[in-house]
């Protein structure tokens, strides 16, 4: 019994010895990185990761300082990357808690991209280990520019099964996580830029429309009620210039379905104006009239249709518009102003004579006048344009001419309608 107490307690002094060496050794080694002694620290490193590998995670910590010096003064670059990358091989095994995978997963595989290491599908291995598994850690631009790159690569060698959809399913999610990363650190945000344009450059030149849009119209039946891969699809045709073909209107009509909102109509409207569908244009606009909310925007939005249907000549129906901007928004100063215009526009079209063509002028003069009244950011361009058609408007003694005394309502005869009232002379 005294035997086995005596050899345990030798044990116990041996290990104590040890650990007390594998400390005093880890001080001094400390010391020479932090005051850049690193040939004084190099052979303390080896001696550390030999003999005390576990006995703090500093060992590792400081030790990437003194290989990163031996990488970047060393004539064997490739040796010296290998030195670096089994450093960052067993922090990651005797320290996971303190070495996040999506940080040094990434440096191993820059180390290997850069100094020409392992094949292209085992660099990638281990960028693609620390996107999927510790994705919240991956935020080097740089290191997830290589990530898009080589599987970029690997879709070309087409050895790897690797589609077209993938590829830009890949796209979009390093994308998505660029702007996450420009969100938190928008400092980043100049570099990122530069990045994602040339992840573009590489993605262009295999989503085009000839490529997306048969890959797209095969995936439709079974996505039809995706949401948001209706979405992504209609983005990546936007994106490309694909917005002409009829599969585009298609995906946005099938978005619009499944989650219908001002927006969606207004968009369709628009595309339908523009390729002449007048009818499914004229649907969406009412739509859209219907379900927008902002006030302001539906008023813009109006007075817009407003504007297009007057420049071909359809006074009546622009006018419908500009009546439907000011019951949207009963102080659209704008919508007045429009008004105004166009009645101004059409003097000679109503009256048989020139006193009751320029009477017109009149009713012009009313809509400015209100346009002022309830706007104020229009009143001095309403009152400019009231004054300018009064004076082409009957003067006072046109009106005494006539035999009016003021209060006579003269009739509209032409697209206007309605009448308007002499002034009191």
């Amino acid at each position: 019994m005294n035997t086995k107490i005596t050899i345990l307690c030798m044990l116990f002094s041996v290990l104590l010895h040890a650990q007390t060496n594998c400390n005093e050794l880890l001080s001094l080694f400390a010391e020479n990185v932090k005051t850049k002694r690193f040939a004084e620290a190099a052979p303390q490193l080896i001696e550390l990761r030999k003999n005390c590998p576990s006995t703090n995670y500093a060992i590792y910590a400081y030790g990437e300082r003194v290989l990163d010096y031996e990488l970047e003064n060393a004539a064997n670059k490739k040796e010296a990357a290998q030195k670096l990358m089994q450093l960052y091989t067993d922090r990651l095994e005797l320290y996971p808690e303190k070495t996040k995978k999506g940080v040094f997963l990434p440096k191993i595989a820059a180390l290997m991209i850069t100094h020409e290491i392992g094949t292209i599908s085992e660099q990638y291995s281990f960028l693609h280990e620390a996107f999927t598994s510790d994705k919240k850690h991956f935020t080097n631009p740089v290191h997830l520019y290589y990530y898009f790159e080589l599987y970029y690569k690997m879709y070309q060698a087409k050895t790897s099964g690797i589609s077209l959809e993938q590829l830009i399913e890949k796209f979009d999610a390093i994308q998505e996580k660029y702007e996450l990363i420009k969100q938190q650190a928008p400092k980043n945000a100049k570099a990122i830029e530069t990045l994602l344009a040339n992840m573009n450059i590489l993605i262009e030149k295999e989503a085009t429309c000839e490529t997306l849009i048969p890959m797209f119209r095969k995936k439709l039946e079974t996505e039809r009620s995706n949401i948001d891969w209706l979405k992504k699809a209609a983005g990546q045709l936007d994106a490309k210039g694909c917005k002409e073909n009829p599969l585009f209107i298609e995906l946005v009509e099938a978005i619009d379905a499944a989650a219908p909102n001002a927006n969606s109509k207004l968009y369709l409207y628009q595309i339908h104006r523009r390729k002449g569908n007048s009818a499914k244009a004229q649907q969406y606009l009412e739509a859209y009239v219907t379900l927008e909310t902002d006030v302001e925007r539906k008023t813009t939005v109006l007075n817009s249709v407003g504007k297009e249907a007057e420049k071909t000549g359809q006074k009546s129906t622009a006018r419908s518009y500009y009546l439907k901007a000011i019951t949207a928004n009963p102080n659209s100063g704008r919508a007045y102003l429009n008004l105004a215009r166009l009645y101004g526009s059409s003097a000679n079209e109503c009256g048989t004579d020139s006193f009751t063509k320029r009477a017109v002028y009149w009713k012009a003069a009313e809509m400015a006048k209100k346009a002022a009244s309830v706007d104020a950011s229009v009143k001095s361009e309403a009152k400019s344009l009231e004054a300018t058609y009064m004076q082409s408007a009957p003067s006072k003694p046109d009106i005494f001419n006539k035999g009016y005394t003021g209060g006579e309502k003269i009739t509209l005869d032409c697209w206007i309608g309605g009448y308007v009232t002499v002034p009191k002379i």
